[in-house]
């Protein structure tokens, strides 16, 4: 009963809005561009875009490359006889194993850093406390932890070390849930700010519980902003090598970033397996960009424009 009252409380104050004129359709005032900037333009488009595919291209020739053919001077780009032996030795080093591992940390951080990031832009967006702006800047300022912390390494070891959460399962989902959450929170709390509060104020009006309000109108309408948080998310900590590289040392519990690091040697880089190991370890990546890298967009523009 709670969840009709919500419903027909949002739909009612939808209509109100539509009715008083505030949510308006603009006419589109697009410019014609001139023939010589879109020529320019789509120059540019195409350099930046052969300027980031050719390491991937040369990482996946050279991967299939033979070891005579590797060190070849000149070096050679087509000229060759392709082989599976790399990506045998790779899979045959337990390196489909070191894939499962990461997979699994990045899906229960995933989780973790949207389930606790929604209800908190939900409070730093809705309700008023004391040093909330200013806890809210401290969160911004830690947006940068998503790119991997070095100089909290030594710290976090030592706290990890003292309370015995060492090389265990959970240990580096813990570490990638704080690095992520501050950046979830405020891609969330982006989209929340476009999200009218005369939703809110309806659904209280009808009964209905803060929770009830996250729940049926909040969650809802936040989707395209949780998706694109949980890309960025899932990205960040399946390239995240510092932490994963010292927090844990047992074989079955390594991920992806440190068992590639592994094909390089005392005795130099093992080129060949050491490219096909990153071209196995960047399919999720395109499978995830290749799904769901729309949401990334809508996600941080939603908010950007409110009505």
């Amino acid at each position: 009963m709670e969840d009709l009252r919500i419903k027909m409380s949002a739909n009612s104050v939808a209509t109100a809005r539509l009715s008083a004129g505030h949510e308006r359709v603009l006419p589109s005032r697009r410019r014609a561009l001139p023939l010589v900037g879109g020529i320019i333009i789509a120059a540019l488009f195409s350099l930046l875009m052969i300027l980031n595919l050719l390491p991937l291209v040369w990482g996946m020739l050279t991967s299939l490359k033979a070891e005579p053919d590797l060190f070849r001077f000149p070096p050679v780009i087509f000229d060759f006889a392709p082989t599976l032996d790399n990506y045998k030795r790779v899979i045959e080093s337990g390196f489909l194993g070191n894939m499962q591992a990461s997979l699994i940390y990045c899906v229960i951080t995933v989780v973790s850093a949207l389930a606790l990031a929604l209800p908190a832009a939900y409070a730093f967006d809705r309700f008023n406390f004391p040093f909330r702006q200013p806890l809210f800047l401290l969160i911004v300022a830690s947006i940068p932890l998503s790119l991997g912390a070095a100089a909290l390494l030594i710290p976090n070891y030592l706290y990890f070390t003292k309370l015995g959460l060492t090389n265990a399962w959970f240990t580096l989902p813990l570490i990638y849930t704080a690095h992520q959450l501050p950046m979830a929170i405020w891609i969330i709390k982006g989209t929340l700010e476009g999200i009218p509060k005369e939703l809110d104020e309806a659904a209280i009006a009808d009964g209905a519980s803060h929770f009830g309000i996250l729940r049926h109108i909040i969650l809802p309408l936040s989707r395209p902003a949780l998706g694109a948080a949980g890309v960025l998310v899932f990205v960040g900590s399946w390239n995240e090598f510092v932490a994963s590289s010292v927090m844990v040392d047992s074989p079955a519990l390594r991920p992806i970033q440190p068992a590639i690091y592994n094909f390089i040697g005392f005795f130099g880089r093992e080129w060949g397996p050491l490219t096909a190991s990153a071209m196995l370890a960047i399919i999720p990546i395109l499978i995830t960009f290749a799904l769901l890298g729309r949401l990334i967009v809508s996600g941080l523009t939603k908010g950007s424009v409110k009505g």
